[in-house]
């Protein structure tokens, strides 16, 4: 019998027998464990002294938060899901006694402590996603999504969809915690500054565009970043599911809101076609809807079409097959051919990003790409920027050291270089984003 099976097993039947102690003096109080904090730890107190308990590997007062985290909390996602140094990116629950953690680092490690019992794991989660999301987790419904506090996406399943005596799995993400801006990005090397200067001044200007990448690949992060570095007269309109993970508001040195943002989430019956829909008519100057996943696709490209900036995400594993991505999206609401329909999305986002979590954790915008729509309809794709990477080294079973390097591919095409002029940027500030180098080389690809 190993010694953390042992331990579980010790605490578990330590946290027994204190319950039925506590439903002897106070019985009233188990009824709302967290109301009757002070209450509780102090019965807690009283027991582990009277009875002279020792836990190896605790202290009293640590035993006593242990056993009242299990009793009226989360366990040991307590601390975890606090994330003060905000280092940790998602906690992966293999079954109750296999978390992982991931840090931003690219540091992956077996958590030092697991849930004490399958049983154990599945009430605590039970317990987490009600208070917190308002979810049901249970046999009848054993699949929930839902939104804790803080920013933290949890998808969380339980038997029967997995064996009984694993209890429960789970992924927790926090969503952006660091709020990056521009220099944070460029110092992390996630883009160059002439990258992300140059998409700032397409949205900016008007020109939508949409962030494609998997999950955790810092698609939300990077939105949030170029987004705060709109100007603060743009009137910017978010539209989110259910839980808000962009954070745009500013305020100045005295606290007064100095940028003119509009947060909105789904709610009930009003999902996010509908809020598409009511944002066109509230004089935006960008429209967010934060992830392109079902029929608001075709209402996105509407609005792209309108005169509308449109910054959008959504899965996809290339520039160019976020185009086929949203083509496939639009479906669901048009009942126009494919090559129509396409040719839309191709006219609706200009721009195209690509951004991709690596092995060694970091995160990289792989490419930036311009969709050009010629006179007859085509799609024609340019590669405007890209990264390669130069070497990969396995440093251990779970850390991977990569370095690379951005790359100029082509100039924006003459045609966007007009629709910038036209729509009031200078040609002085276009001639930083234009290396005559690649004036005779340059190619649509």
């Amino acid at each position: 019998m190993n010694c953390q099976y042992k331990r579980n097993q010790e605490l578990l039947d330590l946290i027994g027998r204190v319950q039925q102690y506590i439903s002897r003096t106070n019985s009233k109080a188990l009824g709302d464990v967290k109301k009757n904090e002070a209450l509780i730890k102090k019965d807690l107190r009283k027991y582990i002294e009277d009875h002279h308990i020792v836990v190896e590997g605790y202290t009293s007062i640590e035993l006593l938060n242990r056993i009242f985290a299990e009793m009226g909390e989360y366990g040991i996602l307590n601390s975890y899901l606090k994330n003060e140094d905000m280092e940790l990116e998602e906690i992966n629950i293999n079954r109750y006694d296999n978390v992982v953690l991931h840090y931003k680092n690219g540091d992956v490690v077996r958590a030092p402590q697991t849930f004490l019992s399958a049983e154990s794991a599945k009430n605590i989660m039970i317990r987490l996603l009600f208070q917190q999301s308002e979810k049901t987790l249970s046999a009848a419904t054993p699949k929930v999504t839902g939104y804790l506090k803080n920013n933290i996406r949890i998808t969380a399943t339980c038997p029967p969809l997995i064996d009984e005596e694993c209890g429960v799995q789970a992924s927790i993400r926090f969503v952006n915690p660091s709020k990056l801006r521009r220099d944070d990005l460029i110092r992390k090397e996630t883009l160059t500054d002439e990258m992300f200067d140059f998409i700032n001044l397409c949205v900016s200007s008007g020109l939508s565009g949409v962030v494609a990448g998997s999950t955790s690949s810092g698609k939300t992060t990077l939105l949030d970043g170029l987004l705060g570095d709109v100007e603060k007269r743009k009137r910017i309109i978010t539209i989110e599911e259910e839980v808000r993970e962009l954070d745009l508001i500013t305020r100045d040195e005295n606290g007064v809101i100095d940028n003119n943002v509009v947060h909105w989430k789904t709610h009930g019956t009003i999902n996010s076609r509908e809020l598409l829909k009511t944002a066109l008519t509230c004089d935006p100057d960008i429209i967010v809807p934060q992830e392109m996943k079902g029929e608001e696709a075709y209402a996105a490209q509407e609005a792209a079409r309108t005169g509308h900036a449109v910054l959008t995400t959504t899965h996809a594993n290339s520039c160019r097959a976020a185009y086929t991505r949203m083509l496939t999206l639009c479906m669901m609401d048009s009942t126009l051919e494919d090559k129509v329909l396409y040719r839309l999305v191709s006219e609706a986002f200009t721009i195209a990003i690509f951004s991709k979590r690596l092995e060694d954790y970091s995160r990289k915008v792989m490419e930036i790409t311009e969709c050009v729509v010629d006179e007859h309809g085509n799609s024609n794709f340019r590669t405007l920027y890209d990264y390669e990477i130069d070497s990969s080294e396995k440093i251990s079973d779970s850390k991977v050291t990569i370095k690379g390097h951005f790359v100029k591919r082509n100039n924006m095409s003459k045609s966007l270089q007009q629709w910038l002029i036209t729509n009031g940027v200078p040609t002085s500030t276009l001639d930083r984003f234009i290396d005559k180098h690649l004036q005779n080389g340059e190619r649509d690809l």
